[in-house]
């Protein structure tokens, strides 16, 4: 832009010639300047805007991962839990069974010796 003492000359490729002053030539040069600055802005507001969108869908993928492995944790106790149920169980029966032997075992020798008492005393006799 040519800036001529107190009038300057824009559009000189035309026939029809405007005549600016120059305090409106440097309003008008500072509005150009404080529109690029402002293109400028709007771009790095949107690389940012793109970036935090990036960073949100990452931090969703991670809380959705991490959601996934405390479902798969809480069904792993879930199992483990009912492992140990059945377990109990098993070991209750297991004790009821055993003593079970032990008195049959217990009433079997009981009649042996009475048995052999018997005998005893009859041959005894």
């Amino acid at each position: 832009m040519v800036i001529v003492s107190g009038k300057s000359i824009s559009q000189t490729d035309t026939k029809n010639k405007v005549v600016i002053d120059v305090e409106i030539a440097k309003k008008i040069a500072n509005d150009l300047v404080a529109g690029d600055v402002c293109k400028v802005k709007i771009k790095l507001t949107e690389d940012k805007i793109s970036l935090l969108e990036k960073k949100v869908i990452a931090k969703d993928s991670v809380i959705n991962s991490l959601e996934k492995q405390k479902s798969n944790f809480d069904l792993a106790i879930a199992y483990k839990d009912d492992k140990i149920l059945k377990e109990q169980e098993i070991s209750k029966s297991y004790k009821l069974e055993l003593r079970k032997a032990k008195t049959k075992t217990l009433l079997y020798k009981i009649v042996t010796y009475m048995g052999i008492a018997g005998t005893g005393f009859l041959l005894i006799k």
